[in-house]
């Protein structure tokens, strides 16, 4: 049985209908009526919620309790984790992954194969370019355009992602220059086991990021 969340103008609320399975629920009325679209192959998990005019591409995957903003478009492929939320009228790219609990801002655009982490915050308006990652707990502004991506492994403990201007040591984000004034201060003295190799780390990072 398939349990989906859909808005109810007449209550002014959310009302949970039940399918017998996804075919069931592309055909329903309920779902026409919406204007939402469900592809061919998708799946959708228990008590997830579909704004209406939503776009669920082919074979994309909807986790349990996610909820789809109206308008939102899911491409091919793409895969929402459990109890994300996708903003109104925001595009997820084909095959993205958006982790579990994380937010995706009004009108954001996430890019093809572009990777979401765990309860990581993506801002209204924001751009994240394809095939960039933004790591667990990161936090995009509104509005921000991340494009040029590069990874960088066995520097210190961590995999350092590097965007365009900015820089991400396990859970913290912050642009080059912030990160200068970090290590100048020496704050978050517990961001790695040894904090001489993170700021070594920082400086190589630092010079392979003015190549894009």
């Amino acid at each position: 049985m398939l349990r989906i969340n859909l808005w109810v103008s007449a209550e002014l609320s959310w009302k949970l209908f039940e399918f017998k399975d996804i075919d069931e629920a592309r055909g329903s009325k309920e779902i026409k009526d919406r204007g939402i679209m469900i592809g061919n192959s998708a799946k959708i998990g228990y008590y997830a919620t579909i704004g209406n005019s939503a776009k669920i591409g082919n074979s994309a995957k909807i986790g349990n309790s996610a909820k789809i903003g109206n308008s939102a478009t899911i491409g091919n492929s793409a895969k929402i984790g459990n109890y994300a939320k996708i903003g109104n009228s925001a595009t997820i790219g084909n095959y993205a992954t958006i982790g579990n609990y994380a937010k995706i801002g009004n009108y954001a655009k996430i890019g093809y194969y572009a990777t979401i982490g765990n309860y990581a915050k993506i801002g209204n308006s924001a751009k994240i370019g394809n095939s960039a990652t933004i790591g667990n707990y990161a936090t995009i502004g509104d509005e921000e355009n991340i494009q040029d991506t590069f990874v960088i492994n066995s520097l210190c403990e961590w995999t350092i992602f590097g965007f365009k201007g900015h820089l991400n040591f396990g859970c913290k984000f912050h642009t080059i220059k912030e990160w200068e004034k970090i290590f100048a201060h020496g704050t978050y003295k517990d961001l790695c086991k040894d904090y001489k190799k993170c700021k070594q780390a920082f400086k190589k990072a630092k010079k392979i990021s003015k190549l894009f």
